[in-house]
Parts: C-alpha cells; structure tokens; sequence
C-alpha cells in the first residue's frame, strides 16, 4: 500500500468510527478560512465558525477563529485549510520538545513547524531537550530570553517544567503544552493543555487485553522514563480495568512499568530481559508503537511466539500483522490508537492565535478511539513504502516530515 492508499485508509477508518465523517471534513474545509478567498470574491463569514468576512484588517477585528469539534478535528487528524488563526502581528514562536530524539518527536516537530509555516508572520526558535529536564527548562527560558511571544513545548518531565511554563506565561508569552501534562492550571499558567485522554487510552488498551484474552492472563506494560505522566495515567486506568477481571495480572506491576525511555533499543532490551524473568507473558501494552515493534524481535530472538499487542500505531506493526496474520496458528493480535503527533497542529493554532489575539475554540483534549484491531477491524495497515517508524494517521507527507521533522 502506498503512502497516499495509505492515509485513504485511515480517512476511511474515522468514517467508519465516526457516522458522516463526510460532511464533516466538508465542515472542516468551511472552518478556519482565512479573511480572504484565493479568488478574491468577498466571503459571507459568521463571527463564531472559524470563517472570516473578507477584508478585515486582521482575523482578531473581524471575530474570526477556529470552531470544531472534537469529530471533526479527529477525522482530519487535525488538518486545516485555512490560516484565520495566524492573525496579522509579527509573532515569534518558540517550540521545544522535552525529548526530541526518536521517530515520534519528529513527526509531533513537523506537526507543529508545518502548521506554523501556514503563517507568514511567524518566525520559529526549534529547541529540543534531549531527554534532560535541565535542558529543557533552560530552552524554555532562553526562549523567553530571546523574544518569543508565544511557546508550544511538549513536557515530557510534567510538574518538574511547570515553573519555567509559568515564568513564560508571567512574562507575557502565550504557552501552550501539549503531549505531557505539566499540571497546573489551564488560562492561568498557560494558555491550554492540548492532548488525547491518556487515561482513557490506558482504558481501551486494558478492555481489548482483557477481551482477547479471554479475561485470563499474564501481561507486560512498558513505557516511557520513570514517572512521566503519559504512561503513569495509562498505567492507572489499566489497574483499574485489570482490578474488575481477577484472571488478569500485571507482572510488571501496579505502580511502574518496564521503563524503555521510548527508545526502542532500550526497548527491545527491557524487553529481552522481560522475557528471562517472566516465564509466561500472554500480553504487551506498550504506550510507544515503535517501542513496541522492537520488542517483538526481543520474542522472536528468544524463539517465544508473539503474543496480542495493544499500543499506538506504528506502520512497521501494521507490516508485521499482515506478514504473520498469514501464518497458520499465530497468536498476533494488534490493537492500535493514532500515535496523536496531529494534536501539534492544533497546539501550534492555540499559541499562534492567542498571541496574534485570534479566538480560538477547539478543544483541547480527545478521547481517540481504536483505528486498528485485527480482532474486529479495522485492520492494521502497512504501508510498503514507508519506513517502520512511520505513522499513518498523522497524514504528514514525507516532504513535510523532512523539511520539519529536526530542530
């Protein structure tokens, strides 16, 4: 499947989830224009509805901005035509990633970049942390430092970077984090916490182990380092789904997981050492889909068959279902949720337009559903002529993903 068959798939995917996806992403198109149509003919906006009464000075006076809704931003992954939310100010974006260093980071840094690049009075600062706090907090700050009006920052370290996000917002900068939870109080030390729901996605994951192993089994969480917010609100709703099905155990236990760094060499290595410890693993719920495509070579490498997966999506993970699916008496099942790097796009609008003073009413956290189950569909996809770590469902082309994916 090519990559274009590819991300017709997933927009068939939300339409079957999501009843008149159709006219949806016909609303879509309508939402966020900007003050002007490119041929000129003056338009009939509505204050309210993301569209713009041509010849506005700018999309702040005119009442312009962004309205949609959770459906609609879901079957689009996020993805608008228009530019109301840039406004007309010049406006200095910083962006900082708290990581920065795998596949994932990079397609949440093109999310962001490309998004920006819609606006031509945007300049960007690119930051990434590397995995350290120290680090991070220090971007945060040189951002400041070095003129930024508005931040979108993933904080990967949670509370740790919530004082720096408050000093940038005290000192007049627009921040909106997304992709970690720093805490805090949303329209007060920031402008808005931009994410999935990732305690419901611990919920999802744990009812189709639960489901597909019959209520019965013995299973493995792996995730990001120790203590990061993302996998400990996963962790909980797992527990707690596992609490109401006694056949279930979490070997890894009810308060940490194996730690890969969502790195998947350390992945496959914690992994490999899961596997000598623990005699009988029946399940993996891993909260990083390239992490979790690593560790099924630690299963064949330690000649064990692979067991059911629930995890985000990977394309490399589609590939391998479809290559095992094929072989009688596998044991594969592989259920995925969007790897979400889409959500940038939607925190890049948020910062931008709260700067340049442009009303924007997206939501800001999602619940998002399944797009992958082998065991009641939709099937996993591959794309052949993607790499491994690609992510579909993000619909960032692979122009855009080299030209934005690095700082």
């Amino acid at each position: 499947m090519t990559k274009r068959a590819s991300a017709h798939a997933y927009r068939n995917v939300y339409r079957t989830l999501l009843p008149g996806a159709a006219a949806v992403l016909t609303a879509v198109t309508l939402a966020a224009c900007s003050s002007g149509s490119s041929s000129g003919t003056p338009g009939t906006g509505t204050p309210g509805t993301g569209t713009a009464a041509a010849g506005s000075s700018s999309a702040a006076a005119s009442g312009a901005g962004i309205t949609l809704s959770e459906a609609q931003e879901i079957a689009s992954s996020g993805s608008t035509p228009g530019t109301a939310f840039c406004g007309t100010k010049p406006i200095t974006l910083g962006i900082e990633d708290g990581f920065g260093i795998n596949a994932w980071s990079q397609e949440s840094m093109a999310a962001v970049r490309s998004e920006a690049a819609k606006c031509p009075n945007v300049k960007t600062i690119v930051e990434i942390g590397g995995g350290s706090l120290q680090t991070a907090i220090s971007q945060i700050n040189s951002m400041v430092a070095q003129g930024a009006n508005a931040i979108v920052v993933i904080p990967d370290f949670g509370q740790a970077e919530l004082p720096a996000i408050k000093a940038a917002t005290g000192a007049g900068v627009k921040v909106v984090p997304w992709g970690a939870d720093p805490g805090g109080v949303p329209g007060q030390d920031y402008v808005s916490y931009v994410d999935w729901n990732s305690a419901d996605a611990g919920t999802l994951w744990a009812n189709w182990m639960v489901k597909e192993l019959g209520g019965k089994g013995n299973v493995v969480m792996t995730g990001g380092p120790a203590g990061n917010p993302v996998t400990a609100a996963q962790l909980k709703s797992i527990v707690a789904v596992f609490a109401q099905n006694p056949g279930m155990h979490l070997l890894t236990g009810n308060t940490s997981w194996a730690v890969t760094n969502w790195d998947p060499s350390q992945a496959q290595q914690t992994a490999a050492s899961l596997l000598a410890k623990f005699p009988t693993i029946n399940g993996i719920i891993s909260d990083y889909g390239t992490d979790a495509l690593a560790e099924t070579r630690a299963f064949a490498a330690a000649g064990r068959a692979l067991v059911p997966i629930a995890t985000l999506e990977a394309n490399g993970l589609g590939c391998l279902y479809q290559q095992k699916s094929a072989a009688a008496g596998s044991t594969f099942q592989l259920a995925t949720i969007s790897s979400r790097n889409w959500l940038g796009r939607i925190a890049a609008r948020k910062a931008i337009a709260a700067a340049a003073g442009v009303p924007d009413n997206e939501p800001s956290t999602f619940n998002l559903p399944l797009i992958e189950n082998s065991a009641g569909g939709p099937k996993p996809v591959c794309s052949a002529s993607a790499p491994a770590d690609y992510y579909n469902s993000n619909q960032i082309s692979a122009a855009d993903l080299a030209k934005y994916g690095k700082a």
